[in-house]
């Protein structure tokens, strides 16, 4: 779950960045500290769906928009077991 938290961190930032948003701007308009911002991007902090569309919409993203990013995020990732009980 560490390697996917610090992955989606790092989506964060790349869309943040992408904005031309900084951590401290995102986490003014997000009502946080940059410190909060910052754990989140570092992996360090989990994340709601709810935080995540909240941070989507301040950097004027929609999840349609990431899904690509999003599902990137499980490429390479084992099969679960009922999907491979025929192996």
């Amino acid at each position: 779950m560490e390697d996917f938290n610090s992955s989606l961190g790092q989506l964060i930032a790349k869309w943040r960045r992408c904005s031309g948003m900084s951590q401290a701007a995102l986490a003014e308009t997000l009502g946080n500290q940059q410190t909060s911002i910052s754990k989140l991007e570092n992996g360090s902090k989990r994340i709601t769906v709810a935080e995540l569309a909240q941070i989507l919409y301040a950097c004027g993203l929609t999840f349609g928009e990431v899904s690509d990013d999003l599902d990137s995020l499980f490429i390479d990732k084992p099969q679960p077991l009922w999907e491979r009980i025929n192996e």
